[in-house]
């Protein structure tokens, strides 16, 4: 069963999250979730951990950082599937490698942007992805055990996996289509205008992003 580990702090985001989950992300998987201070989980019973992304800063840690290795920590002892959404690829880099591979970014990246991947069977069944990015921290120049498989020409790693390990981190947010994404970047511009000279759209069609959901799919069935 699907582990879903929901680090976003603000209520309705978190909500919104817990929403897509059930009726865009894994309508038809038993699953179950947790949240930030929750105590007493039985990680055994689990075969998968999503991570999700968060407002909380990899770069700069915070009080549940702890929290969250000792959940990545029984999952990778397990060799059990792990997939790190944003904050959670960030978090899974810093437990894997160390805290010296996750930074503030230097260009900070909003939008729906395109990407290079790898041919790694989470993105099986994607082309000429674009992904929704929001995010001010990075992950760079990861030691070798890493493979890299995903990349745009802002940043280097935009998704990696570990080991050939069913470990995978992934920068950009594949959970987002257009009209909620777009949602959630302009309410952000509005509030930081200025993060609004990093915003860019390449999107043609926005139907293009319903593929992005297959990672959601390949992860599951890993």
């Amino acid at each position: 069963m699907l582990l879903i580990y929901n680090t976003i702090k603000a209520l309705e985001p978190r909500k919104y999250f817990d929403k897509i989950a059930r009726t865009r992300l894994f309508p038809d998987q038993e699953y179950e979730t947790i949240y930030l201070d929750d105590k007493s989980v039985e990680f055994q019973m689990f075969t998968h951990l999503l991570l999700t992304g968060s407002e909380l800063s990899a770069s700069q840690g915070s009080e549940y950082d702890e929290e969250i290795f000792e959940t990545i920590y029984s999952f990778v002892q397990a060799r059990k599937p792990i997939l790190g959404i944003c904050h959670g690829h960030q978090m899974l880099a810093r437990y894997l490698a160390g805290d010296e591979y996750c930074r503030r970014a230097i260009q900070p990246e909003f939008g729906f942007k395109s990407m290079k991947i790898t041919d790694d069977e989470l993105f099986a069944g994607i082309q000429n992805p674009i992904f929704l990015e929001s995010r001010y921290d990075e992950v760079f120049d990861l030691p070798p055990e890493f493979k890299i498989v995903a990349a745009n020409e802002t940043e280097a790693v935009q998704g990696f996996r570990y080991k050939n390990l069913p470990v995978w981190g992934i920068q950009f947010h594949p959970e987002f289509l257009f009209e909620d994404g777009e949602d959630m970047l302009q309410k952000h511009l509005t509030e930081n205008p200025q993060d609004k000279i990093y915003y860019r759209n390449d999107l043609i069609d926005k139907m293009h992003l319903e593929q992005n959901l297959r990672i959601f799919t390949n992860f599951i069935n890993f």
